[in-house]
């Protein structure tokens, strides 16, 4: 809900997203317990992404090393994974 807010007001300013063609990464780290991980970007940035970032409720199929698609956004406390979907 809260992003749909945002993008309600950017769109309002004006500041409406182009649809971009998802990125590429490999999951570097993952925190099962907790509900998060980070991916690794081909530029070998971390990209933070929450468990509900992750499309069809693949979040307990992921492994560290496996390759996803992802929408990158700034988050509040920087890059994030806005939706995470498994590669392949």
């Amino acid at each position: 809900m809260e992003r749909q807010l945002k993008e309600h007001s950017r769109a309002l300013q004006g500041e409406v997203k182009q649809d971009v063609k998802p990125d590429r990464g490999t999951v570097n780290s993952l925190f099962p317990k907790e509900g998060y991980g980070f991916i690794q970007t081909r530029d070998g940035r971390d990209i933070y992404f929450h468990r509900n970032s992750v499309l069809d409720g693949a979040f307990d199929r992921l492994s560290p090393g496996a390759e996803v698609r992802f929408s990158e956004e700034e988050g509040e406390k920087g890059p994030q994974a806005s939706t995470v979907e498994m590669a392949g």
